[in-house]
């Protein structure tokens, strides 16, 4: 999608809790603590039923009839209508989060029966819900806070558990015989003590003084469903980054990673247990990126872990033996592979890219025999595994495709019977959909720029108005699934060009690290480049073009107008970083400088000091004086990405410079556009200035 960064994870390593982000955004249904201070959920309204329009999301939604006219821009810009559609063990019921007027609300409904259980949340944002045993649901959501004398201001998770038989809720921990808090760290996983439903899952313990001090330490618990009383199962310290462990609770690995300050690296070590000891079995050093604890083999006699092959220069799954500790060969052909992980800590396969769409290479034996007739049941569309039951006798999939908004479908194995669950837009009839396609031009330099061109319905290919959406990251991409950013600006009536510049994750490891050091260069003409393309075979009209971007694509926006001359009408950024100097700045003094963040940062800009000139020369807001075009500056004011102050810089700059300019604030919004209401805001502002100032007609 357009914004490309993804949901935030539920820590920005997986060492400690997120540790570099925002402010407060008032969300008090979780309430973070350091355990055992009598520390209580709170807020979660249940309810014996749901009515009327929670339930016209659910099992049997028709497809929506066809539009007469263009949907409104609340229809794309508005929260899904339902995500995270999970089924449970048995196959009997779904778990999912629904949203009705931008409230929240969890429900879990037996496939041929009744509502079993729902919580209305309100506002707050929820990300995930799965299931753990056949009688509870967790559900995770997020808060924009800080941790008192342990955490900087960051987007902290916390899980509750939902009993399903009893309405019963707790949140996750609750108590605890140590000091630790309740910020989920890493997995959940599900698993059993005796007759009791607990989950699995790292906690942090806290001992004097913060996490910065690395004085904590990670450690793995078992948490009680319904009391939500924390145990431990396994002592970690402050290098311990992850634990991998069976569902009946015996420890099988752990992670280490050790940042190295003197030599400017890192040390990843993968550990296997043995009785009450460790057996190191992996270690690498490496600047710039370390392997991942991915899960444990179908068989169960391996762990799997990403090593980097050298050879194909990218990172690829790997096993070792449980028995001896010897890793193995590679995994799959050499490509770019990313897990799909059930939710014992099984690695069921992997997704890969493949014309335009993810496909899996599946390791499990049924899955691998099972998902060629349903993958092949919708060619030429995006068809994604969501959910299954164990047995994989019921799946969940979700669909969607160039000409559609998704649908959400359950699927019986042994039936062979596929029915809709609904859509994520159910006001978004496929007569809404814009054309969409991919394209491919020469960059400056020669190197193949692919990108993702959408042209409005009911208007040819010809002299169109042009709105560049480069995605954020930099390292993501955009594809021809349903985007709904991108396809809200084309039902204006205008092309939307999403160029997958050097620097994206569309091609392979070489074609991302070419971006390193460009920003502002070679990344930003890789868009331009697209415009006289697009302009050179009559698409678009060269002098009709906004560019419009969030995170690193709102940083291209500020600089397509104060970097580069007579390309863009008008620019609209949405978080946009405008001052790299003062930003690496302040985070080296929050991180220091030998952090894996800077780090990264470093490796990016192409500099090795935030004094390097070169990120003066590449900052839109110390280049205000030569913009020429206004300038729409959007940012949530909770953002603990890219902070706040970043859009103040520029529209401060913009005004002494003397230069025209608008700025709207997004009220207790997060980086991510996590409320329906701002959403909404964010994008009903920017197509009024883009039409005021790039009329589509």
């Amino acid at each position: 999608m357009a914004f490309a960064l993804q949901m935030p994870s539920r820590s920005s390593s997986p060492r400690r809790p997120n540790t570099g982000q925002s402010a407060r955004s008032g969300l008090d249904s979780f309430t973070i603590c350091a355990l055992p201070l009598g520390c209580r959920v709170g807020g979660f309204c249940m309810l014996k039923l749901l009515v009327g329009a929670a339930m016209a999301a659910l099992v049997g939604l028709t497809a929506p009839t066809v539009a007469m006219a263009a949907a409104p821009l609340e229809a794309y810009g508005g929260l899904p209508s339902i995500e995270s559609v999970v089924i449970s063990p048995d196959g009997s019921a779904l778990a999912l989060i629904v949203t009705v007027d931008d409230e929240r609300r969890i429900i879990v409904k037996s496939l041929n029966g009744p509502v079993l259980a729902s919580a209305v949340v309100g506002h707050r944002k929820v990300r995930n819900v799965q299931w753990a045993g056949a009688d509870h649901v967790v559900v995770e959501a997020s808060i924009t806070t800080s941790i008192e004398d342990t955490t900087y201001v960051g987007e902290h998770w916390q899980a509750v558990a939902l009993n399903v038989r009893t309405g019963g809720y707790k949140q996750l921990p609750d108590q605890a015989l140590d000091t630790l808090l309740n910020v989920v760290q890493g997995r959940l996983q599900p698993g059993a003590d005796g007759k009791k439903a607990v989950v699995y899952t790292p906690l942090y313990v806290t001992v004097a003084g913060n996490m910065q001090s690395k004085s904590g330490h990670l450690d793995l618990y078992k948490i009680d469903l319904d009391t939500g009383l924390a145990n431990r199962v396994q002592m970690g310290d402050n290098q311990t980054a992850d634990y991998l462990v069976k569902p009946n609770g015996a420890v099988l690995a752990k992670a280490s990673y050790e940042n190295n300050e003197r030599t400017n690296d890192a040390t990843w070590t993968l550990s296997l247990r043995r009785g009450s000891s460790w057996q190191d079995v992996e270690r690498t050093t490496d600047a710039r990126n370390t392997p991942s604890l991915w899960g444990m083999s179908p068989d169960g006699q391996a762990v799997i872990i990403d090593t980097w092959d050298k050879q194909n220069e990218l990172w690829r799954p790997t096993s070792v033996t449980l028995s001896d500790g010897k890793v193995g060969d590679y995994i799959g052909p050499p490509r770019k592979q990313d897990p799909l992980i059930d939710e014992d800590g099984v690695v069921l396969g992997f997704t890969y890219r493949n014309a335009g769409f993810d496909e899996y290479d599946f390791v499990e034996p049924r899955l691998k025999a099972l998902w060629p007739a349903y993958r092949n049941a919708f060619k030429g569309q995006q068809v994604s595994l969501e959910s299954w039951t164990p047995d994989f006798t019921k799946l969940i999939l979700f669909v969607t495709s160039s000409n559609s908004a998704g649908i959400y479908y359950i699927a019986d194995t042994k039936t062979k019977r596929v029915d809709p669950i609904g859509s994520p837009y159910p006001k978004i009839a496929p007569a809404d959909v814009a054309n969409v396609k991919v394209i491919q031009y020469p960059a400056a330099d020669g190197l193949p720029i692919q990108a993702i061109l959408t042209t409005p319905k009911g208007r040819a290919e010809a002299n169109l108005p042009l709105v560049v959406l480069p995605h954020g990251g930099p390292q993501g991409q955009d594809d021809v699934t349903f985007d709904w950013w991108a396809q809200a600006v084309a039902s204006r009536g205008y092309a939307v060009l999403q160029p997958n510049f050097r620097g994206s994750t569309n091609v392979d490891h070489a074609f991302m690290e070419a971006g390193n050091g460009e920003w502002g260069g070679k990344m930003q003409t890789d868009l331009s480049d697209g415009v006289a393309f697009l302009a050179k075979g009559g698409v678009i009209d060269p002098k009709r073009v906004c560019i419009f971007g969030g995170s690193y694509g709102g940083y291209a926006a500020l600089a397509g107008v104060a970097l580069q001359k007579g390309v863009y009408r008008c620019a609209v950024s949405l978080a946009g970083p405008s001052d790299l100097a003062g930003r690496l700045h302040d985070e080296i003094l929050k991180y220091g400088d030998k952090s894996d963040l800077i780090r990264y940062r470093k490796r990016v800009y192409g500099v090795q000091s935030a004094s390097d000139p070169k990120l003066k020369a590449i900052s839109p807001a110390l280049h205000a004086q030569e913009v020429e075009a206004p300038v729409l500056l959007i940012h949530g004011k909770d953002d603990t990405v890219v902070p706040f102050s970043e859009s103040q810089k520029m529209a401060s700059a913009l005004k002494d410079a003397g230069k025209p300019y608008e700025f709207v604030t997004l009220s207790a919004e997060d980086h991510w556009l996590s409320n329906g209401a701002t959403r909404k805001q964010m994008l009903t502002a920017a197509m009024a200035f883009i039409e005021k100032y790039n009329p589509p007609n």
